[in-house]
């Protein structure tokens, strides 16, 4: 990848995880809905306080109506031909005007553009008719799916069957299945439902996909090669430097000064920042099995920011270094897999009440 390429590609990285994102963990699989905050920001807090008080946690997808929509965050199935139904906030004001289009989430409503509680909708295709016109004040859409659309149009591919229950109403008619089903009773594993719904944090996560060769772009000649071990919440890293002279024979290898080339780092993880033990390596030779001596040299923090950038400070026993500066990532063949990777592990942010 070109350099200007990868930095354009970084700089929309850290632009679009300004977007707040909400992650539908769905017994079908993911989808993750990018909000427009900016352009319906009523409706977006609406729907943000469904998701952050866990009422749409366990909701059933009710309703699917192929190559138009389908809809949930009404209902909770129990399991015996009954609903639950999802307490409701105060009806919003529509802000309509967002075309529905393909993947696009918007709210549902009665006759009354300003009815709009908790029930939202997928748009499976583009759906005009769903938009501002003349006096019909449309739907408002206020995100976009931007992860799962697969997972979308697998549910908009079940069964649908007229499902009898006494408090749904007419969604009955349209109401998804998938699984074993026996035609007549309609299980929990029947029912493709809303496992957990949470905003995602913003807060990068470290991943496998950081591993590789990094440098600090201040210095010509000093660099760093990480290795994250996910299943043991470790990173290993090198650092070294070089030149193309070789030191004094006589000069000691103080870390620090001209006659050390290399160090070893291992510590632990948790979510952006990384700590761990720096280990000074002496005695060894190029291509000699005789034994080497490691020693404790020091501590070393590194917070990593996105794919491509992190910051790192150290400090050194023996010499008294101490010192931060930027990493930067050298090559960015490992950036679409290190991004795909931080979409996945990405938490749920931390809400406050």
């Amino acid at each position: 990848m070109k350099k200007s390429t990868l930095a354009l590609w970084l700089l929309l990285f850290a632009f679009n995880s300004l977007a707040t994102t909400v992650r539908f963990e769905t017994n079908v699989g993911v989808i993750d809905i990018e909000l427009y905050d900016a352009d319906a920001p009523i409706t977006v807090q609406n729907f943000l306080n469904y998701v952050n008080s866990g009422r749409y946690d366990g909701t059933a997808i009710h309703r699917s109506e192929p190559g138009f929509v389908i809809q949930g965050g009404g209902y909770i199935y129990d399991g015996g031909s009954q609903f639950t139904t999802v307490t409701t906030d105060a009806p919003i004001t529509n802000e309509s005007g967002i075309s529905n289009t393909l993947g696009t989430i918007a709210m549902a409503r009665t006759s009354d553009p300003n009815s709009a509680t908790n029930q939202w909708f997928i748009n499976l295709s583009n759906n005009p008719e769903l938009n501002p016109s003349g006096s019909d004040e449309g739907y408002a859409v206020f995100g976009e799916v931007v992860r799962g659309l697969d997972v979308v149009k697998n549910i908009e591919s079940y069964l649908r069957i007229n499902f009898s229950s006494s408090n749904l109403g007419q969604a009955v008619n349209a109401f998804p299945v998938y699984g074993p089903f026996s035609g007549s009773a309609v299980t929990l594993n029947n029912v493709v439902q809303v496992n957990r719904a949470y905003e995602l944090s913003d807060v990068f996560q470290i991943n496998a996909g950081l591993s590789g060769a990094w440098f600090n772009p201040d210095t010509n000649g000093q660099g760093f090669y990480l290795e994250v071990l996910p299943s043991l919440d470790t990173i290993i890293m090198a650092w070294f430097t070089f030149d193309t002279e070789q030191p004094d024979g006589a000069v000691p290898s103080t870390i620090g000064a001209s006659g050390n080339r290399w160090l070893t780092v291992a510590g632990q993880f948790d979510g952006n920042q990384f700590a761990g033990d720096i280990i000074k390596t002496s005695g060894g030779l190029f291509d000699d099995p005789t034994s080497v001596m490691l020693e404790l040299a020091g501590s070393i923090a590194v917070r990593f920011d996105d794919c491509g950038h992190a910051l790192m400070s150290y400090s050194l026993n023996e010499s008294g270094l101490v010192n931060e500066f930027p990493l930067q990532r050298i090559s960015g063949s490992n950036i679409e897999f290190c991004e795909e990777l931080a979409i996945i592990n990405a938490p749920g942010a931390t809400v406050t009440e």
